[in-house]
């Protein structure tokens, strides 16, 4: 990278989950109450997976940031991490440089899926793996307290207002330093609808006529013996 400063870009990647009941961090209270703060009721979440990037000074340990990629997503599977990636290609087709992409071994980044998404941009994509256990070396995992601690210390109106709140405090997320700013709004319509999962178009309740894969217990009735 310090051979070829216009050639590449070191990106820091992780992902944070964001719940629709407020975030506590600090809070003014008078001493000896206990203070209190409106809760959703059922409580949502949503993961967002972004990344830090830094130029070639990284490497001699200017780490001053050069751009970020966000994706807010419903899931923290294989299928929202290839959604990651989708924004990372729209980077790479606009900037033209490689990328160096450091990653936890978290479940969404190793599995069979995601391995075959990383090795089709093996021509630009550089995977690096930290070693387990430390998250002090991302410098990623820092910048999602400053996001919980602004956008999710209040309850939001609603899902969509919850959703919003989420892409702005990403937004002021680069004022923290940097330049080409991707932030990616994928989050599905069914979740703004209320719904837990994507709806498969079944109907509730137990199929009309279905059987069970192993046959049931008879009922006892625990009827006193015969005297």
């Amino acid at each position: 990278m310090a051979a070829e400063p216009q050639k590449y870009e070191l990106h820091y990647e992780d992902e944070s989950h964001l719940e629709t009941n407020p975030y506590l961090c600090r809070v003014w209270h008078r001493v000896g109450v206990q203070p209190t703060v409106p809760a959703a009721g059922t409580n949502r979440r949503l993961t967002v997976f972004g990344s830090v990037a830094f130029g070639a000074a990284a490497v001699g340990g200017d780490l001053t940031s050069c751009g970020r990629v966000e994706v807010v997503c419903a899931g923290q599977d294989s299928e929202c991490f290839a959604l990651y990636l989708e924004a990372l290609d729209a980077r790479r087709t606009a900037t033209g440089k490689e990328v160096f992409l450091v990653m936890d071994h978290g479940s969404a980044h190793t599995s069979k899926a995601s391995r075959a998404r990383l090795e089709e941009r093996r021509n630009w994509l550089h995977p690096v793996w930290l070693a387990r256990y430390s998250p002090h070396l991302n410098p990623k995992e820092r910048e999602w307290c400053t996001l919980k601690r602004d956008v999710r210390s209040h309850l939001a109106d609603g899902l969509r207002a919850f959703v919003d709140d989420i892409l702005e405090g990403l937004g002021r997320l680069g004022r923290l330093g940097g330049g080409r700013l991707d932030i990616v709004d994928q989050v599905p319509q069914w979740f703004i609808d209320g719904h837990r999962k994507a709806p498969t178009g079944r109907q509730a309740g137990r199929p009309k006529g279905a059987k069970d894969s192993h046959p049931r217990k008879p009922y006892d009735k625990n009827l006193p013996a015969p005297t």
